[in-house]
Order: structure tokens, then C-alpha cells, then sequence
């Protein structure tokens, strides 16, 4: 008998690990690591730029769309997938590598202006954009698919602020 109280007060008072089990918090925390590689600082998950990202997804969702939100305050990066059986954090592990891997295109030495912009790799340079502290994450799965939303502020991807807010990679970790 004081066996089983014993395990029962241990199973009532152990704490789940809920941050892990978290979706938006490993991704930020994801995502945060990608910045780490190159000199820039750990955004902050924040609750209104949250809110605005998961508004986003749960209307994408809704429409079955994928656009950008219009007049979006923040830095926005989307993604979507057809699969509805893989979990959140792993469709949302799989948008943060897709928009990373662009990083292989881009030119660190080159500043970016309207002559010469290269769509091809804004969702990265987004993701690392130094000046950006803060962070919002939308996830929303359903019958259509899985949406990701991730929002920054400020807003990164300003012209001719490539080169100091967009560093090389100072480790491959």
C-alpha cells in the first residue's frame, strides 16, 4: 500500500514537460538557434505579434489561401504543407530548414537595393535579420493542410540594410 501512495503522490506532483511539448515555443526557440549561427541576437516570443501571426494562419486556413497578409506590420514569412498527420512542431521544423536553406544563395558581401533584389532568399535573411528582437508564431492544421505564420519585428528586409543586419554564419553548429 505505501508503494502505491508513494508513486501516485510522485506521478501527481511531477510536472510534464510542457515547453517541449510546445509547438511555438520550439519553434522559437528553433529559430533562434538558426540566429545564433550568425552573430544575431534571440528574438522574444511576443504576444501581439503572436496574435497577429496566428490570426493570419487560422484565416489562411479558413480560406484555404496562401498570400501574404496586407498591410502586415511585421516581417512575415509563410508556409504551408498538404500534410495533416505530421505534428505542428515537426511541419513548423520543416518551414524554419526550407527558409534556412536559401541561405546558400545569398551573397553576404553584396548589399541588397531595388536594382538587384533576390526574392530567392528573403524568407532567410527574415530569420536572421539582427535588428528584428521580437518574434510571433501562427499554426494552424486542419482538413486542407498545415499553415505556418512567423512574424518579426521590426520588419527586416529593408533595402540597404542587408550587409549590417544579415551576418555570415560564424558556426556550422
Amino acid at each position: 500500500m505505501l508503494t502505491v501512495i508513494a508513486a501516485a503522490t510522485l506521478l501527481a506532483t511531477a510536472t510534464p514537460p510542457a515547453a517541449a511539448a510546445d509547438p511555438v515555443a520550439k519553434t522559437v526557440e528553433l529559430l533562434n538557434a538558426y540566429r545564433a549561427k550568425h552573430g544575431a541576437p534571440p528574438l522574444s516570443l511576443d504576444s501581439e505579434v503572436t496574435r497577429t501571426a496566428q490570426e493570419w494562419a487560422d484565416h489562411l486556413h479558413e480560406t484555404d489561401g496562401f498570400e501574404h497578409r496586407p498591410a502586415n506590420p511585421y516581417g512575415e514569412n509563410l508556409y504551408w504543407t498538404g500534410s495533416t498527420r505530421r505534428s505542428l512542431d515537426t511541419v513548423a521544423t520543416n518551414a524554419l530548414e526550407k527558409w534556412y536553406a536559401e541561405s546558400t544563395g545569398y551573397d553576404y558581401t553584396r548589399e541588397m537595393t531595388s536594382d538587384n533584389i533576390n526574392y530567392d532568399v528573403l524568407h532567410f535573411t527574415a530569420m536572421v535579420w539582427k535588428s528584428s528582437d521580437r518574434v510571433g508564431v501562427g499554426l494552424k492544421q486542419g482538413t486542407n493542410g498545415t499553415y505556418v505564420v512567423v512574424n518579426f519585428a521590426p520588419r527586416g528586409n529593408t533595402l540597404t540594410q542587408f550587409v549590417a543586419n544579415v551576418l555570415p554564419p560564424t558556426t556550422t553548429a
